[in-house]
């Protein structure tokens, strides 16, 4: 009798087990939560690091860092066949939206309060919600519409734009309009592409792309500045990888709010690092963004599930009521 080797498929329940349990939605709500804590933290970085260096060479910088970083991992992997890709131009406009998206937000964050700022980047739900509803057909309903709907109003609250349009509240928006394709982007790559390959070559466009204006505005930085750039390269690589491995998970209307959780987080942060003091605005938005995150997450969860049928027996004829 021959002996059937087991540790294929012991693997291959180990490794899927969890997902299969979880369901694919949650599984991406689940990363993109990860990734939410990730680039808050590295908001309150650029923020710190923007009062001393020039934003394209904070920019430049960070891409090239991810750009060293990640090919030759890449490489090390899969050999030089592992950058090979027969779908440049989606490489292109993933990167150009998500240099975009990178450059809009580095810059509202230096010239806007944190919790502001993170706040307005949250018009990126409205944009997703029309682009995935395009580009993949997913649609959420009039309730989850309503949901996220009422989630912008929440960012609304909380920015209270009436006061004022400060210019960076413009970029921050046109930020959120970016990220929102870029997402589009890496959806309709993670089909072909390992998102490993993505980010490199969203490093690599944006190190060309920013060699220039970083060389007309170069500024050395010392050591210390130095170690938080390369904490801005490291938690922009983890974030960014996990809101990949989101997408590719769940489906963006349920993954996307999730994102909000960084509201809050900015504020905490912005009031313990930067003297920022939130106000009850900023607590009565995130209360409606919170509600809105969870209402579509309900929604989009609990997939239906096809009856299973009896080989055995024919299923049963429908009545007209």
């Amino acid at each position: 009798m021959v002996a059937i080797p087991q540790s294929a498929g012991a693997t291959a329940t180990s490794t899927g087990g969890l997902a299969e349990r979880l369901g694919p939605n949650v599984v991406g709500a689940l990363w993109m939560f990860a990734s939410a804590i990730v680039l808050t933290l590295q908001a309150a970085v650029v923020k710190h690091l923007g009062q001393e260096l020039p934003i394209a060479v904070i920019l430049f910088l960070r891409v090239l860092m991810i750009s060293l970083m990640v090919g030759p991992m890449l490489i090390w992997r899969g050999g030089l066949r592992a950058l090979a890709t027969r779908r440049p131009l989606g490489h292109l406009m993933r990167a150009v939206f998500g240099l975009g998206m990178m450059a809009g937000s580095f810059y509202a964050v230096t010239v806007l309060p944190l919790a502001d700022a993170t706040a307005l980047s949250f018009t990126r739900p409205l944009w997703s919600m029309l682009t995935s509803y395009l580009a993949f057909g997913e649609v959420v309903g009039w309730i989850g519409g309503i949901a996220t709907f009422s989630g912008f109003g929440g960012v609304l609250v909380i920015a209270q734009p009436q006061s004022g349009i400060h210019p960076g509240m413009i970029i921050a928006v046109l930020a959120a309009a970016s990220s929102s394709l870029a997402l589009v982007c890496i959806k309709r790559l993670t089909t072909t592409e390992p998102v490993q390959r993505i980010l490199l070559y969203f490093a690599l466009t944006g190190t060309i792309v920013l060699a220039l204006p970083a060389y007309l505005t170069w500024q050395t930085p010392t050591l210390i500045q130095l170690g938080w750039l390369i904490a801005i390269a490291i938690t922009g690589s983890a974030g960014q990888l996990m809101s990949s491995l989101a997408v590719k998970h769940g489906d963006m209307t349920v993954v996307t709010p999730i994102d909000f959780v960084r509201v809050p987080a900015a504020a905490f942060i912005g009031f313990l690092l930067f003297a920022e003091l939130p106000d009850v605005w900023t607590f009565l938005g995130s209360l409606i963004i919170f509600g809105s995150t969870v209402a579509i997450l309900r929604l989009r969860r609990r997939p239906p599930v096809a009856p299973i049928e009896d080989p055995g027996h024919s299923p049963p004829t429908p009545t007209k009521s």
